[in-house]
């Protein structure tokens, strides 16, 4: 009576924490719904700021190379900036701090002559900007032409050899020029960064770390109550400043869950069947507790087929996973059947066996197995390609209890996980590599930037300053080749830096593949406008291994993502003249059946047949040692095939080892 008290405890504290549980369910995924939504919300928010952050330093670097700059040059170099829509209300530039280029100039004009010294609202944002060294953003503040806007500052300054800031101790001996700043449309801001669609559903606010919401000049969105709630938080990658953006539904977190009085009831029902059945199994175990004994030890050991033979070594009982497993005939099966005949029935079903004397030591080793007080474990390999594991124990009757489990899956799974390891092994490899060399030349330019007074064309200069004979010419061509090669080093740590973003941005599409996020946007375009700019950056490469590079084009338009298209473009036509030698690159357009199919050919050592199925897969290479070789990480065909699907398309390869390989993508030519 006491276990069955007990019992009863337990079912209805089962009961209660069931109900939790369920509600800690729906409580986690609206959490985890929050975070995937405001998720994109971040990326919109942090893109928008950084693209304007990019105008910002774009203009004070010209500014800080033109530092006399006129209204008219001002204007036109800010109408050729990249990224400058129509969000951005202004720009203005303040020489010592005095406001007195503007662009647009008409509407501001009223800007112009600010001196920021004497402005209380904004000068402590400004004296905190170069307190830093970094940019600032303000916001919202009411704008003179109406409405509210968000503005950045960055400080200026004239190039000078030498001159450095000093974080750690504070020190800028930099030659300063002013301030230079942008004004965004608050609600354009708000809305193109999603943060207005997304106030909709719940309550945001952006917590700064470094900065009080009551500190004059700082930006504030969202109510600072929040931080009182147990809220999703997305840190904003900025480097001026530590963002937080705190979020939860509107109104707070859901108190229940849905459905709660259906799931309640379920529970119930099931808590008053349990309790039945419990009574049940009480009244009938002590009925059948002696004819059971037996039994239960054969099903104690139960895990997929289960067989049980007597100490004659005649069939007991056995269950139908057992019969399916080796695929007996119904007949076999009846209660009184011997071993042997199970044995010579099974031995038909193994794949390993060569002649009848392997059959022959294997009915011998399997009789001493089951004879046997000591389990035995093993594995069977049938001839349909399946794997089993066997498991034979003898009880202390002599009775005999066989386990059968079919572990093909676990098995290939396994095979499958060693290659992957293997693969995956090969990518770091690759990888490891192809981001050491850019780091290397990278980290060697900047070594040999900070010792640029020991450079061949410095000391040469020096020597020639230091003797007083060298003419104004003299010393111009002197300082000309000490920037050359200023100019060379630069130009290697460019192209590193280059390579280096691309091998990130290649892992970061690979990112977005496995995760689902990757997002692309077609549309109706020129097939010109995506094979041209592809075609002027590889002929190079082509001509300089010396390869027939063909372009045969015989479609006008394709349904596609433009800048994905290219992307997949110059990874197949790239891979194409890396991994060529001699011969030709080819790429055939053409339109057939509401298709535009992109052929890329070449003549080079080609792709085993085993290798076509699982180029596309992550981490996988044909070749790891020739991917090192020709450069790459070997990502480029799984992000391409990717690609290719989001656009409703697909990417195919056909290959004949020591002749070519061809792949074919294939786009629609409409919507």
């Amino acid at each position: 009576m006491v276990g069955i008290c007990v019992a009863l405890i337990i079912i209805a504290a089962a009961a209660y924490r069931i109900d939790r549980l369920l509600y800690a369910t729906h409580l986690q995924d609206v959490r985890a719904t929050t975070y995937s939504e405001l998720l994109e919300v971040r990326e919109d928010f942090e893109g928008v700021l950084h693209s304007q952050s990019l105008v910002l330093r774009e203009l004070s670097t010209f500014i800080g190379e033109n530092p006399d700059i006129s209204q008219r040059k001002f204007s036109e170099r800010v109408s050729n900036i990249r990224g400058v829509d129509g969000s951005v209300r202004s720009i203005a530039a303040a020489p010592d701090m005095i406001i007195t280029l503007v662009h647009p100039l008409e509407g501001n004009r009223g800007a112009l002559g600010l001196d920021y010294r004497n402005n209380k609202e904004q000068f402590p944002t400004v004296k905190r900007m170069f307190e830093s060294g970094e940019e600032m953003i303000t916001g919202p503040v009411a704008l003179a032409q109406g409405g509210s806007g968000l503005i950045l500052r960055a400080p200026v300054y004239l190039p000078e050899i030498g001159a450095k800031y000093d974080v750690v101790a504070g020190k800028d001996d930099r030659l300063f020029w002013g301030v230079a700043s942008l004004v965004l449309d608050y609600d354009q801001f708000l809305a193109k960064s999603g943060i207005t669609e997304a106030e909709e559903r719940y309550d945001l606010y952006i917590d700064i770390s470094s900065q009080s919401p009551d500190d004059e000049g700082t930006f504030v969105y969202g109510n600072q109550a929040l931080l009182e709630e147990s809220t999703v938080q997305l840190q904003l990658d900025f480097e001026f400043e530590d963002w937080v953006l705190h979020a939860i539904t509107k109104g707070g977190w859901p108190k229940t869950y849905p459905n709660r009085w259906m799931h309640r009831t379920t529970i119930t029902v099931a808590g008053l069947i349990l309790i039945s059945t419990l009574f049940y199994v009480v009244w009938l175990s002590e009925k059948r507790k002696q004819a059971e004994a037996i039994l239960n030890r054969g099903i104690g050991a139960l895990s997929d087929g289960f067989v049980m033979f007597d100490e004659h070594d005649r069939l007991i009982m056995s269950n139908e996973k057992y019969r399916e497993i080796y695929g007996f005939p119904q007949s076999l099966m009846k209660p009184g059947t011997h071993l042997r005949q199970f044995l010579n029935a099974g031995v038909k079903k193994q794949s390993k066996f060569q002649d009848r004397s392997d059959e022959t030591v294997w009915m011998k080793h399997r009789l001493a197995s089951y004879h046997s007080m000591l389990p035995a474990d093993s594995e069977q390999y049938l001839s349909d390609g399946r794997v089993v594991k066997v498991s034979d124990h003898r009880l202390e009757n002599g009775s005999y209890v066989g386990l059968r489990v079919d572990v093909t899956e676990l098995s290939q799974a396994k095979k499958a996980a060693e290659t992957a390891n293997n693969a995956k092994t090969d990518f770091m490899g690759v990888l490891s590599h192809e981001l050491r060399t850019p780091l290397t030349v990278i980290l060697g330019v900047a070594k040999i930037s900070q010792n640029a007074r020991l450079m061949p064309a410095s000391r040469k200069f020096f020597e020639a300053h230091k003797g007083g004979s060298v003419s104004p010419s003299e010393a111009l061509a002197l300082v000309n080749d000490v920037f050359d090669q200023l100019s060379s080093m630069m130009d290697r740590l460019i192209k590193s830096g280059e390579h280096l973003l691309f091998l990130v941005n290649e892992m970061l599409d690979v990112a977005k593949v496995e995760s689902g996020t990757l997002v692309v946007e077609p549309t109706l375009c020129a097939v010109s406008d995506i094979v041209e700019p592809v075609m002027d950056q590889l002929r190079t490469l082509s001509h300089e291994k010396g390869l027939d590079f063909e372009v045969v084009q015989n479609a006008d338009l394709v349904f596609a993502d433009i800048v994905r298209s290219r992307q997949i473009l110059f990874n197949l036509i790239g891979n194409a003249i890396k991994f060529t030698d001699v011969g030709f690159v080819r790429l055939d357009i053409r339109a057939a059946e509401g298709i535009v199919t992109f052929s890329v050919k070449d003549s080079g050592p080609g792709i085993p047949e085993d290798d076509l199925d699982s180029i596309f897969d992550v981490f996988y290479q044909v070749d790891s040692t020739a991917t090192r070789r020709a450069g790459g990480t070997g990502m480029g065909l799984a992000i391409a095939r990717s690609l290719a699907i989001l656009q409703n398309g697909s990417l195919t390869v056909s290959s004949t080892v020591g002749v070519g390989t061809c792949f074919e993508l294939s786009l629609p030519d409409s919507t």
